[in-house]
């Protein structure tokens, strides 16, 4: 059986260092020790660049290293992603572009020409024909998309993992991710399949890389004992799209791979950042979109980096899924958390406040929309904490 393991990490720059150190021991530090004690096993692997980053800042170099090393043995496909993890779709296609440039230029830095991506990651796999547009022009080959963006539905029989899919007028390769086994612990799962009779020839899977020690504490060992499997092999994504396989060209539909088919149906192509009945989500893009044309206003202002650095921290998806209020039954609590929502409200905040040469008219704007977030989300937390 052939395994293709997409593996995302990604952390907000606002994340507490305490969190990001307990992470990166628990989940990043096992995956890249794994892959070494198994070197005929291999991964795609995105790392976004503020995490990179970060992790450079912490003190985490041998860990960057290792990555770097296993890139260049050509273990770990690295893929190419926005710098800070915003949700691209709902962002102006200038700042798609940078954010998509500072992430390139980012990882190039730390990886060096151990980082030549040819595949994209959408953070949270939010897709819109615009986006992708934007990263064939960028000169990317492939995007990795969850399998209800084919068509809307999900199950296990709608997609064959053994053929190449393109997007018509587009020219991406495109490939799909099994859902059902992708909110797994994979591992676990694809020990599962290989004892069974009938063992599927292609298996795609694409998951946050912190399941593997820190969302699942993997006592046992799965992940480990699974690569030594003898019926088991993997290849990268790249390496798989490049070999003999039959292509179909498709049409795709705007999504996430949190998105569910009556979402699909009713229009709502990325609810849990922007759905048209949150009211917190409706004043946080009010806050982002007016600090974003801000920003791009005031590119001479003294001040324009400390606001840019403000900006992208503030833009960072987790600002909107912390106020999405969704519950999640596997490895996570709800989606609801006013103060990390209001953390990324108040960066966008920032953003506007930090530069120099903007009117006071704006500066009070501002303010006042933050405001609205502040009261909006903890009059909610409150009343939700009473009534239960």
């Amino acid at each position: 059986m052939l395994w293709l393991n997409f593996l995302h990490i990604y952390q907000p720059p606002t994340l507490e260092k305490e969190l990001l150190v307990r992470i990166t021991q628990e989940a990043y530090l096992n995956i890249v020790e794994v892959l070494k004690n198994n070197p005929q096993h291999k991964i795609t692997l995105n790392i976004t660049a503020c995490l990179t980053e970060y992790l450079n800042q912490v003190g985490f170099t041998k860990l960057i290293d290792d990555i770097k090393v296993l890139a260049a043995n050509g273990q770990i496909e690295l893929t190419g992603s926005a710098a800070f993890h915003p949700l691209l779709p709902l962002l102006p296609e200038i700042e798609i572009i940078r954010q998509i440039k500072v992430n390139d230029e980012i990882n190039k830095k730390y990886f060096g020409e151990a980082y030549h991506p040819q595949g994209f990651y959408l953070p949270e796999m939010a897709y819109s024909e615009a986006v992708a547009k934007i990263v064939k022009a960028a000169g990317f080959k492939w995007i990795i998309l969850d399998e209800i963006a084919l068509d809307g539905e999900i199950n296990d029989q709608h997609i064959n993992y053994e053929q190449k899919y393109k997007l018509k007028k587009i020219g991406l390769n495109v490939i799909f991710r099994n859902r059902r086994l992708s909110k797994t612990f994979v591992p676990e799962s694809i020990e599962g399949l290989l004892n069974k009779s009938d063992i599927p020839q292609v298996v795609v899977t694409a998951t946050d890389g912190e399941i593997y020690g820190h969302k699942y504490i993997d006592q046992q060992q799965i992940f480990n004992r699974v690569l030594q499997n003898k019926k088991l092999v993997t290849a990268t994504i790249s390496e798989f799209l490049a070999g003999e396989h039959q292509e179909k060209k498709v049409s795709v539909l705007p999504s996430t791979w949190e998105s569910t088919p009556t979402e699909l149906a009713q229009g709502i192509y990325y609810s849990l950042w922007q759905h048209p009945k949150n009211r917190t989500h409706r004043k946080l893009w009010k806050l982002a979109n007016f600090a974003l044309k801000l920003n791009y206003k005031s590119l001479t202002d003294p001040n324009h980096f400390a606001s840019r650095l403000h900006l992208e921290k503030g833009l960072a998806s987790c600002t909107f899924w912390w106020a999405s209020g969704k519950d999640f039954k596997l490895f996570s609590d709800p989606a609801w958390n006013p103060t990390e929502v209001e953390k990324g409200a108040l960066e966008l905040l920032c953003s506007v406040r930090s530069l120099v040469a903007t009117s006071f008219r704006n500066k009070i704007k501002a303010e006042k929309m933050f405001l609205e977030i502040h009261k909006v989300i903890w009059i909610k937390h409150w009343i939700d904490i009473k009534n239960k």
